[in-house]
């Protein structure tokens, strides 16, 4: 335990830290949430700590498909199946992981530049923990699936699926493979993910089209609803355009990581950027220049080697606050960086 006050440095988040040669856990207590909400995240936290002693190392995420229209169509059909699985002990198991495994193959090959089973082991293990070490009464696995089930219902409305998937599928997948594969976990930490756990009991099928996933889509009663959401997600990317926009139309500000500390919040729906990275619509930075506290859109670059933010002479819809010593000059026609003088 830490007593006192943080360097300002130090981004108050929900995350583990490095600090003074120490990995900790940090949580943001909200005394208005309830005993188990605060201890599901204490646990989730404290996975993160250990992850890299346990041979899970963190990863970023690198899917912003799923926050594009048939990305997050085809997630939202995998999930479905996963809630099902989760409230319905009736359902043969083998069969619809493999229905779920089918729709995320499906998924994967329209999108290859994405690491959906990397990440998934980063945040989907530290969930699946929480969910599995919660203090239920007579540890109730009926109930704990009945959480994760819940979970699945309320994210789906959530959005910003490219970080927050994991949260959904990792405590589903992991709840229902304690079922099909008890020892699972084994696999995960000698480098395997979840889907090579799956697929190595369910193998799938050799043809993985549009129409097995509609036939998956009817089996599990959901056409309708996608096409329902298919219908709102192509007016959302519209306002996507209009997002983009406010970039391609503007100066940038362009913030070099080195040693950045930032924090976001990881249910906001990201924005892909050209190849250069993707928009979030809020992020804390703080660094050896000061701080900056974006409310209005910010690119992280794919490769994490900065971040940009529109910015004009007279204008700047984020919060800068330079540390002494520290301003901002142009670095070329269309580009401004922060200097120490």
């Amino acid at each position: 335990m830490y007593f006192g006050q943080l360097p300002e440095e130090i981004i108050i988040a929900n995350t583990s830290i490095s600090y003074c040669d120490e990995d900790w856990t940090c949580v943001i207590w909200d005394g208005n949430r309830d005993l188990l909400t605060n201890t599901h995240l204490l646990i989730h936290e404290s996975w993160h700590r250990i992850q890299d002693e346990i041979g899970l190392p963190a990863c970023g995420s690198s899917n912003q498909h799923l926050d594009e229209t048939e990305g997050e169509l085809l997630l939202k059909l995998e999930l479905n199946i996963l809630k099902t699985l989760l409230q319905d002990n009736s359902k043969d198991l083998a069969e619809g992981l493999r229905d779920a495994m089918t729709v995320r193959k499906m998924r994967q090959t329209m999108f290859l530049n994405e690491n959906e089973n990397q990440f998934e082991c980063h945040e989907g293990m530290a969930e699946y923990t929480a969910f599995k070490l919660l203090p239920l009464y007579n540890d109730n696995e009926a109930i704990r699936k009945g959480l994760a089930a819940a979970a699945i219902m309320k994210g789906m409305n959530n959005g910003g699926f490219g970080n927050s998937f994991a949260y959904l599928t990792g405590p589903a997948y992991g709840l229902l493979l304690d079922e099909l594969v008890p020892e699972w976990r084994i696999s995960i930490r000698s480098g395997k993910t979840i889907p090579d756990v799956i697929l190595a009991e369910v193998p799938l099928l050799d043809m993985v089209d549009t129409a097995e996933i509609e036939r998956i889509s009817t089996t599990y009663n959901v056409a309708d609803y996608l096409a329902k959401e298919r219908t709102r997600l192509e007016a959302r990317d519209k306002e996507d355009a209009a997002l983009r926009a406010r970039f391609s139309e503007s100066k940038w500000l362009i913030i070099h990581n080195n040693n950045t500390h930032f924090g976001f919040d990881p249910n906001e729906r990201l924005v892909a950027y050209d190849s250069i990275g993707v928009i979030y619509k809020t992020m804390q930075l703080k660094g050896v220049f000061g701080a900056i506290d974006v409310k209005n859109g910010i690119i992280r670059a794919n490769d994490w080697s900065r971040f940009i933010i529109p910015y004009s002479e007279d204008h700047c819809d984020a919060k800068i606050s330079l540390n002494t010593g520290y301003v901002i000059e142009p670095l070329d026609e269309k580009s401004f960086t922060i200097v120490k003088k």
